[in-house]
């Protein structure tokens, strides 16, 4: 049996539908056609008893747009931080007017939420956008999510809303995180990549860039997929240009690229404060040998001085922090025991001579299992 057919064999329950920039692009009607392209698809799966959020790109490009056609206004061609900034404070908001004006005569109230990475980095505001998501749930009201780009700061970004969509959709504990491109799918050697249960080195490769006014691209999307996988999510990247993207694919046509866990894969979903971890912004690292990762992977062990190569960034105790292998793979996330400066005096120490000279003063563990996330 496909990963495809075995995936549609299962009940869904929640989505997360993310839609990018250049699919709200408001040139030559294209933006009219996907507001009502989503409409119809959210209500669609709304009557099935599927919940839906919305994560919506477009605010930057609709600032953009209005500055230079009704205001006159010549925008830069690579806009700074602050420029991107000011453009979404002018965008937004008539975005969101798009949004409401296009699900007013459903009956469907929109809800603007915008958010930080450092909403992630803080626990309680992370369990908090969980409970309002919930609540608007309950009201019949439809989140639309878009980061607040008017206060991130470079250190405070998701970078892409595809990274965003794979957060809202572990927070949201979705059955399917639906990425709408302007492509057919994931191309593959000349070829669209129907479904698959890993991210290879090969399809990292094989990742294109940015194309379009947004920031993302295919690797952004895989970085998604890759994250989808761990949380216990599936991530569908679907053809945006397609008459019924959502409902064909749920239907079992097929279109576009899956990236789901396979049936043998038996790892359970990550508890909350787990999947926390895997999005919580990181002020830096550590760069740790293979044994450590093997220790870390197969036998669920904590992260001990002896397996740490380097460090990079500069984060203190109660930061959470990435680890990446020798080859610069993301190993996996967890909360550091240690600050940067701490955590370099012990490098090239045995555990003993970490004890001898006082250097664990809050135990030998640099990242406690129960604080850590890995990424498989």
């Amino acid at each position: 049996m496909s990963l495809r057919s075995e995936f549609l064999k299962k009940p869904i329950r929640r989505v997360v539908l993310k839609v990018g920039s250049s699919l709200l692009s408001e040139t030559d009607g294209q933006r009219k056609r996907m507001l009502q392209l989503l409409r119809q698809e959210i209500l669609a799966i709304r009557k099935r008893g599927i919940e839906a959020i919305l994560v919506s790109s477009g605010a930057v490009s609709t600032g953009r747009h209005a500055i230079q056609n009704r205001f006159q206004i010549q925008p830069q061609r690579n806009p700074s931080l602050s420029r991107r900034q000011a453009l979404s404070a002018i965008g937004q908001h008539r975005l969101m007017a798009d949004y409401d004006r296009v699900f007013l005569d459903a009956g469907v109230p929109v809800a603007q939420m915008l958010i930080t990475a450092r909403d992630f980095r803080d626990r309680r505001a992370y369990l908090n956008i969980g409970h309002t998501i919930q609540e608007l749930m309950q009201i019949g009201a439809l989140p639309i999510v878009n980061e607040n780009d008017t206060v991130a700061t470079d250190e405070l970004q998701f970078g892409e809303n595809d990274i965003l969509s794979a957060a809202c959709a572990a927070l949201f504990r979705a059955d399917l995180l639906v990425i709408l491109t302007s492509v057919e799918g994931f191309l593959f050697e000349g070829e669209r990549l129907r479904e698959t249960d890993r991210i290879t080195q090969a399809l990292r490769k094989a990742a294109g860039g940015p194309d379009g006014p947004g920031r993302g691209g295919m690797q952004t999307k895989l970085r998604a997929g890759e994250l989808c996988l761990i949380s216990g999510n599936s991530l569908a990247i679907l053809p945006g240009h397609h008459a019924s993207p959502l409902t064909s694919f749920l239907a079992g046509e097929d279109i576009g690229t899956l990236i789901c866990r396979s049936g043998e894969d038996d790892r359970p979903r990550l508890r909350a404060r787990k999947r926390w971890l895997l999005f919580a912004a990181s002020r830096g690292g550590v760069v740790i040998d293979a044994g450590a990762g093997r220790a870390l992977k197969e036998r669920g062990s904590s992260l001990l001085p002896a397996g740490v190569r380097s460090t990079y960034g500069s984060f203190i105790s109660g930061d959470v922090i990435e680890i990446r292998s020798e080859q610069d793979e993301p190993l996996g996330r967890g909360i550091a025991n240690y600050s940067q400066p701490e955590i370099g005096r012990m490098l090239g120490l045995t555990g003993r001579e970490i004890q001898a000279r006082g250097l664990a003063t809050r135990g030998i563990e640099l990242i406690h299992r129960d604080d850590l996330a890995i990424e498989y």
